[in-house]
């Protein structure tokens, strides 16, 4: 009697792949909390669908369960980011996880680590620029891992040509799909000849770097103002809107090919192939009215 087929679970499949994608040493481990954020423990070996999300809200909760081969949900934002006494369905985020892990989803949490890799939100926020620009580099450094020479925190490009600072409004709106951002300008403006970047909230990650301008999703009042004093304009989009147009512009197809490639390789019997979705429920909490 041959021993039975043991089928790799989701949770396992994706920190396998991930580790082609974005590996997690690559995050910010001093304040982060990233990877496994709950693993369901009687998955479904049959179902083969990833649910891509910035947020793990109530809302997106709700799509996720409706869909019915699904069995992972990777939520750039983790839903657990300190510690915890314990998980009651009487707070909204951790009854999200609860509902998910008794219909056999688990969930997964990349955050800073996709922020850091070279083909990662950070690198794909400059692709409007690259076409002119005669350098960009890292903010900061991340811990270097074979393959992925030149991960780190933030973005700085340098120019080849400067851009008018409208120009460079213009350019961010079409690249992130935005109708209206956030610019604040020193009293007298200059031409931009330089550009950092940060997903998210990038003020502390720029304290102390020289630009024309900055690009991020929020800082506090008192940050601008202290940009702006020093000569620098800034671009303000809502903090996961620089995030979000990466899931369905990069992560997705990619995602997906890495899946399929993995099954290939690892499962004995697949069984359909993996399909990665986008979250339609998932959005920015805030709008302009």
């Amino acid at each position: 009697m041959g021993s039975p087929t043991v089928h790799i679970t989701p949770l396992a499949m994706i920190k396998r792949v991930w580790e082609r994608i974005a590996p997690l040493q690559l995050a910010e481990k001093s304040w982060d909390n990233v990877g496994p954020m709950i693993e369901a423990p009687f998955p479904n070996p049959n179902h083969k669908s990833v649910l891509l999300t910035i947020d793990l809200t109530p809302a997106v909760t709700a799509e996720a369960l409706q869909i019915p081969s699904l069995s992972l949900i990777v939520s750039y934002h983790p839903p657990i980011f300190r510690g915890l006494k314990s998980l009651t369905l009487q707070d909204p985020l951790q009854a999200n996880l609860l509902k998910l892990s008794a219909k056999g989803i688990s969930v997964f949490s990349p955050h800073t680590s996709l922020d850091a890799t070279p083909n990662g939100i950070n690198n794909w926020l400059i692709k409007p620029f690259l076409p002119i620009s005669s350098s960009n580099s890292t903010i900061t450094n991340s811990t270097q891992i074979e393959g992925f020479e030149g991960a780190g925190m933030g973005r700085i490009v340098n120019l080849s040509k400067p851009l008018d600072i409208r120009q460079a409004v213009r350019m961010v709106k079409e690249h992130l799909d935005l109708e209206h951002v956030q610019l604040a300008t020193p009293e007298i403006e200059k031409p931009v000849s330089s550009i950092a970047v940060c997903a998210g909230s990038g003020a502390s990650l720029f304290k102390g770097v020289e630009a024309d301008l900055y690009l991020t999703g929020e800082m506090s009042h008192h940050e601008v103002l202290a940009a702006v004093h020093a000569g620098t304009s800034v671009i303000l989009t809502n903090h996961t809107n620089t995030e979000r147009p990466y899931l369905s512009k990069v992560l997705q197809p990619w995602l997906e090919d890495e899946l399929n490639k993995e099954i290939d390789i690892h499962d004995d019997k697949p069984n359909g192939q993996w399909k990665v979705l986008v979250s339609k429920a998932d959005k920015d909490p805030l709008r302009v009215v």
